[in-house]
């Protein structure tokens, strides 16, 4: 069986990227929002240029396997801090320890740009997965809107220097 890989995007990833992150909201997130909601959030359009800025100028992983992108994670990075802007796998690569991966790449590389924490809003499906690694929900739930209409999302962090999640 061929194992599926993370690795650094590279230029020539925008469309999987897009492709693997609306699919994974359509049929993992699925469970736990309203039809409504997953196709505002899931039915977005290809935005080329959106994808290859973060690319270029954000920290970008995928998950390929057999020469597709079947899922990702990015790590937006500004001068105050560190925040999980993604991290979306289909349900091909699920469940292969692949998050857990890609979110230590992401530690790795705030750590050694001097942050101590990491933030992030966690949607319903994957909230239980962030706790596992250490991560916690440090404010009220709060919402974005996408195309029009709410979307909850519970803010989270890890502080990067606590023992326990050096390695999850």
């Amino acid at each position: 069986m061929t194992k599926a890989i993370v690795r650094k995007a590279i230029e020539g990833d925008e469309e999987g990227i897009h492709i693997a992150h609306m699919k994974s909201i359509k049929e993992v997130c699925s469970k736990d929002y309203t039809e409504e909601q997953i196709n505002a959030w899931g039915g977005r359009e290809f935005n080329f240029e959106a994808k290859n800025s973060l690319i270029k100028n954000q920290h970008v992983w995928v998950v390929e396997l057999l020469g597709a992108v079947e899922g990702y994670g990015l790590l937006f990075i500004n001068k105050d801090q560190a925040e999980i802007g993604a991290l979306y796998f289909t349900p091909t690569v699920l469940g292969q320890g692949l998050g857990r991966i890609m979110v230590q790449e992401m530690k790795e590389v705030a750590l050694s740009l001097g942050f101590k924490e990491i933030f992030l809003s966690s949607t319903k499906t994957s909230k239980k997965f962030y706790e596992k690694l250490g991560f916690i929900q440090y404010e009220e739930d709060d919402f974005c809107l996408l195309g029009g209409v709410k979307v909850e999302g519970h803010p989270m962090k890890i502080d990067l220097l606590a023992g326990n999640n050096r390695h999850p």
